[in-house]
Parts: structure tokens; sequence; C-alpha cells
């Protein structure tokens, strides 16, 4: 005899499993007696025996062994295993090794607890637990307890029975197995936030045969919950500072409350006496919840005001616990003043018609004495940029100092400060000095200050008598162009930076009167030049384009319809562009009484207009653009298919070119098909045989085995360069079965 399972002490039994060493019964031929008897202490449990093949046999049990049980398995004397070719004919073989085996279902233990394990529980959390079979009430007193974190002592776990036992297994719908179902308590309730284990202990021993007892504990871990407290909270420009007017003051509670009763809260103004001057909180209108977390009140806020946050009369969470920080209520709190702003609405970029009265808006609040024309600790700064390059480059360089870190080197800091020493600790616990780069805010670092060819600019708006708190204000720019506008402000650094500093908001405007398109295509393109004002053609407009490093590739006027077009390719070079990959085109025209207007456009601004999404052929990026304009198509006998079947195709190629569709060279001819099942991306090839450069024909016998879907087809050719491959989708038909 191989082996016997169960043995020893097994909490779950379903079933005996007996293996033999060798084939015992004849293979085929399993309704042949049982070889062993299963006996327990409380007799012969209901199940019955099956051989399941010629060397295995199985006693199922009908349900699991309740705890408690003692249980043998022990070989039937009158049976015997059969004779192998070795032994003679009609003798009796008998088992060599150990007959005799015994297992125990030990004490109760529990299959199920409820809260789950890990569960955030009550202070006074009812655990209801499952067993495999009936406990006794002595061990059970005796062998079940809390530890809770905190508490250098066990908390003796008490039964709870009654009607609470009787509500809770109804509301679980568990009637049917009450019978093996205890509902406990831990002795006193818990302190919140901490951790507790539920210890199933060692001894527990069962109602069936109270000799028999467990031997391991079983221990489940909790957190209780946290206290019910209500949090109060607000936007604030420092940690000691009062909450910012211009946002939201919010009350938060840790467990939901009644939408009735978190709507009862009230924000009172100072020396308010009147229901009716109080605030009170304010949802989204889309906010349906019968229970609240949080509430928020409107903004935003009087200035430098106090307030008072008031608390209904019996608020409690929706478990009926009350605030255990109800003393903190009434609440006084406190806005400041507004923390100053300088904000360019368009940053890092615009475009601004240009008219009599050009203005760039900005939005101010408390920094308007630094912009004062006497003002030595602010101003604001503008400089008109001229020339492709130069436009390019700080096009890029604003875009790259918009709300973001850049280099010390960067930022034009002297060598000595492009590192900064880090201290960090190794493996070891030392301390470890290295040099790293230094990073700097670039609201800290100033484009145009100690630029030459920069200027100043006065706002007229703010000069006479104070300014309001806050106003837009327009930035008068009459010449057109793309300028550079950049305000310091040592107030706003003040309220901002740490530590303070002067700090510098800055944008890129291109003020005109003009409008330019530009369609870019493979042999020719075309430039488009419009007034802004009222969308008329421009003619006589001087269009350039170049590649985004200022490079001309073409020069060119607009003609009486305000079009200008490129016979020629035009291929951008796209490696280390300063601003923007693609074209620049610019237009520029000459004007009796600003100057001349300049506007320009990238061949990459076309968000929203791609080609694709009107179906216009692009071609392929990974494809060679002398293959871009071939065009491919298969015509297939039919596209609906059995495996067995064959199809056959008929493939054409041609060439794109502005006069029509002309043929290939025999050298641009693809010479491969590929067909590849989608899903799997099974693939199969076949040679090209052209007739001419007008057609091929192929056929494909479809496997028997072939899987159902779609196949799509494929025309491939080797490029120029070792490596590369250009291929055309043609078309695609189906298999089914």
């Amino acid at each position: 005899m191989a082996s016997v399972t169960p043995q020893g002490e097994v909490a779950q039994v379903r079933q005996v499993v007996v293996r033999f060493d060798r084939a015992v019964v004849a293979f085929g031929d399993l309704r042949l007696p049982d070889p062993m008897a299963v006996a327990c202490e409380a007799g012969t449990p209901a199940g019955a025996g099956r051989w399941a093949n010629d060397r295995t046999w199985l006693f199922d049990f009908q349900q699991a062994l309740p705890p408690g049980l003692r249980c043998t398995v022990k070989l039937r004397p009158a049976w015997r295993p059969l004779p192998t070719s070795a032994e003679a004919a009609g003798s009796a073989p008998v088992l060599s090794g150990r007959t005799d085996f015994s297992f125990s279902t030990g004490g109760p233990a529990v299959v199920r607890v409820l809260p789950y394990e890990g569960s955030e529980i009550e202070e006074s959390q009812y655990f209801l637990l499952r067993l495999n079979g009936p406990v006794a009430d002595a061990s059970l007193a005796q062998n079940a307890w809390c530890e809770v974190e905190g508490i250098g002592e066990r908390l003796p776990a008490l039964v709870i029975d009654g009607a609470p036992r009787t509500e809770i297994i109804k509301a679980r719908k568990l009637q049917a197995q009450a019978a093996n179902l205890v509902l406990l308590s831990c002795q006193r309730p818990m302190a919140n936030d901490t951790r507790m284990r539920l210890v199933w202990g060692a001894g527990m021993a069962s109602k069936l045969n109270p000799q028999v007892v467990t031997r391991q504990s079983q221990v489940f871990e909790f957190k209780v919950r946290p206290a019910f407290t209500a949090e109060f909270s607000c936007e604030r420009e420092r940690a000691s500072a009062p909450c910012l007017p211009i946002r939201p003051m919010t009350l938060s509670f840790t467990e939901p409350v009644a939408r009735t009763l978190a709507l009862q809260v009230r924000l009172r103004p100072a020396n308010a006496n009147a229901s009716s001057n109080a605030l009170a909180p304010v949802l989204d209108k889309d906010n349906k919840s019968t229970e609240l977390s949080q509430i928020s009140f409107p903004h935003p806020m009087p200035e430098n005001a106090k307030f008072t946050v008031e608390l209904p009369l019996g608020l409690q969470d929706s478990a009926g616990r009350t605030l255990a920080n109800a003393g903190s209520f009434p609440m006084q709190v406190a806005t400041g003043a507004s923390p100053a702003l300088a904000k360019f609405a368009t940053a890092p970029f615009a475009v601004i018609e240009h008219g009599e009265e050009t203005l760039l808006p900005v939005t101010l609040r408390h920094v308007q004495p630094d912009l004062r024309p006497a003002a030595s600790q602010g101003q604001v700064r503008i400089r008109r940029i001229d020339g492709a390059a130069d436009i390019l480059a700080w096009l890029g360089k604003v875009k790259r100092f918009h709300e973001t870190q850049v280099t010390a080197q960067e930022a034009g800091l002297p060598k000595s400060a492009w590192t900064e020493t880090q201290t960090d600790t190794d493996s070891r616990g030392r301390t470890v000095r290295r040099q790293v780069q230094r990073w700097v805010g670039s609201r800290e670092v100033s484009l145009l200050k100690a630029d030459a060819g920069a200027r100043r600019l006065d706002l007229p708006q703010l000069q006479g008598g104070d300014p309001r708190p806050f106003e837009v204000v327009g930035i008068p720019i009459t010449q057109p162009g793309y300028h550079v506008v950049e305000i310091e402000s040592a107030r706003l650094g003040a309220s901002l930076l740490d530590p303070p500093a002067p700090m510098f908001v800055r944008t890129g405007v291109l003020v005109t009167n003009l409008g330019v398109h530009f369609k870019h295509g493979r042999d020719n393109s075309l430039v488009w030049v419009t007034t802004l004002d009222r969308g008329k053609p421009v003619p006589g407009a001087g269009v350039t384009v170049h590649d985004c490093h200022g490079k001309v590739l073409w020069t060119g006027n607009t003609d009486n319809n305000g079009l200008a077009r490129t016979e020629q390719p035009l291929a951008p070079d796209n490696r280390d562009c300063p601003a923007e990959e693609g074209l620049f085109v610019t237009a520029t025209k000459a004007g009796a009484k600003a100057g001349t207007d300049v506007a320009f456009v990238f061949s990459t601004w076309q968000q929203g207009i791609e080609p694709w999404r009107f179906n216009v052929p692009t071609g392929s990026p990974w494809m060679p653009s002398a293959d871009a304009a071939i065009r491919a198509h298969t015509v297939f006998d039919r596209t609906l298919l059995r495996a067995g079947e064959a199809v056959a195709m008929k493939h054409f190629m041609r060439h794109e070119t502005l006069q029509g569709l002309a043929a290939l060279k025999p050298e641009e001819l693809p010479t491969t098909l590929t067909i590849v099942h989608q899903g799997s991306n099974q693939r199969f090839t076949q040679p090209l045989q052209w007739a001419g450069t007008r057609q091929a024909q192929n056929t494909w016998d479809i496997p028997p085995s072939a899987r159902l879907g779609v196949y799509r087809v494929s025309l491939e050719r080797p490029g120029q360069k070792a490596g590369e491959l250009s291929s055309w989708d043609s078309g695609e038909f189906r298999v089914e079965a």
C-alpha cells in the first residue's frame, strides 16, 4: 500500500484517499468490493466508496465531518488484491506493510469570520464566526479573547446570544447554518484608530467530543475606525496665514452625515446676529446624495473678515455617533487679503488683432503699486522680435520658461552657481555629499531685464490714485509683429516665493491683422493670406517658408486672391527644433501707418483639422517618402469564403502624381504578397508575378485548418536601405465556417 490520506489531525475532511503502488483491481472493472473499512467513534459516517482507477480507492462522505471525531481506516480481512502475472494463478496475494490508519478532525475551527479580516470595524463590533462544527460552551468562554493595541492584557470575548444573534443571522440569511455560528464581542469598547486581533485560541473543545480540542490558534486582525470628527480646511499662502478669500472654505466629516443635518451648518460673519446673514453650504447641482462627507461655502469671501463655523444641535454620523471634537465648535476662522496676482490669460503665446487700440489683457491684484511709472520694485518690459530665426528662438525660449523649472545654466546664473551640494545617506547610514545640477523656478528668472533691446512700458491705467484690488488692465502695443512681454513684481514674489524675491510673469504675443493659412503638399504647397478683421484676401503679401531653424526654403508673393503656390517639394528638417517641429511660414505686408505687418504659422498647427480626420490619405510615417505616393488595390473574386476554398486576387499599383495616376517603374513594384490573419497575426506569403507593370494575379488555397475571421492582404518590397521595408495594405477578405 502506497499511502492513505488523511492522517493525523485534519480540520476539514470530505474524502479518504487510498493509493496502492500497483494495480490491485482489473483495469476497466471498477465495480469491485471496497478494500478498506472507514469507521468513527460516533459510528460509520454516511458515505460511499468507489474506485477512481485500478490503483486508487476513494471514500466520499456525504458532508464534511464535524470536529471532535476520531476515525479509523482498516483493511477488510476478506479483501485480496489482483494477483500479478508473476504470481501463480489462483493464489491469494496479501498486502505488505501497514494496513491500519487513523485520523482526527480536531477541535472546532473558524471557517469564516464577518466582518472580513482586515476590515475597519466599530468600537463595539460584533464578530460572526462560522465554525466547522459546534463548540463546547465552557471552552469557548476560556479560549476566545481580544487583543487591542495599547492595552497590555487580553480582553475576554463575550458570547452574544438572544435577539441580537437572531437578528444578525436572519439579516445574513444564515438560518440553515445557525448551529455552527457563534457571535462574539470584546469585553469593552475599543479605542478609535487602533489595531486589534480576535483570537480563536488553542483548546477549543468540540461539543460532540469534549476530549478533542484544537491545538493551534487562529488570529484575525482588524482596524478600529477613527473617531467621528469634523475638520475645517481652507487654502492659505502659508501654514500660519488666514484663509484665502478667493478659494472655498470646506468642512469635512470622517464619517458620512445625513444631508439634512450637513446643510444646517452655517458660516456666520462676525457681528452678524440675524440668521439671514449666515452663509449656508453650497452643493453641486448634480449631487443628490442622502449622506455627505464634505460641504463647502460659497466664495469669494470678503477680505480680512472674521467668521464663525456653527454646527447644528444633535449632529451625528450615520452610525449615531456624536462628534468627538464637538468642543472645537463654534470655530473662529478668518480670511486674509487676496494673494497678489499678475497673469496673462493667453501665456505663453497669443494672437491679437492689430488695430487702432491694440491691448494685451493682463489680470492684476495687489501688484499695481509695483507697476507705477516711479516704482523701483517692479515694471513691465516689452521687446519686439524681428527675423524668422529670432522669432523661432524666442518662441522656444518663452515656451521653455513657462511655469516650469530650468537649470541654473539655462537661467543665466554664474558658473559657480550651476551646481549645489546634495546630502544623502548610504546603505550603511553614512552621510554622503555630492554635487548635483541646480534647478531654479522659471518665474524667478527674467528674460528681458538684461536685454538691451527691451524697453520699459508704463501702464496709463495705473496713473493717479490707488487702483482697485482686482482689475484687468490692457497693455497697449502699437507696433505689429511678435512681442515678448514680461512683468516684474516684488510683491508677487513676496507672496508666492520662498525666500521672497522678485517674480517674473511673461508671455509672447503676435500682434497682426494677417491670417496665414498653409497647406503642405507632397509635390507643392499653398499659402493663403487674409486679413483678420474682415477675412479678405491680401494681394502682394511677401511669403517665406522656413524650416524649423529659420532656414529659407522658398519665397514668393501672394496673387490677387491672396494665394502663393510653391511649385516644389518642401521637406521639413525636424532635428533639434528650438520652438516646434514642421515648416515655419511667415507673411509680411507693408502698411502706411504702423509699418510692416507680420504673421506666421507652423505646418503642425492643425489640431482638429488633421487630414486623417477627413479620410485624406497622408502616407505612413514609417514608409520612405518616395513610396508614400504609391497606391495599391486588390480585387477579389469574392470576399466571403470558407476554409478549404481558393481565393483569386488581382493586384493594381499606381503612382499618384499631379497629373493623375501613372504606372510604376519595374524596380518600384512590390515583390511579395503577404496575407495576415487579424487577431492571431498568422502570416502566409507568396511571390508576386507582374504582367508588365499594370497588374499581378495570385490564387491562395485556404488551408482546411485556417483560422476563421478577417485576413488582411499587403504588398511588400524591400526598401532602398538595409532593413527597410515598404508595405501597402491593398484589401481584406473574410473566412467563415
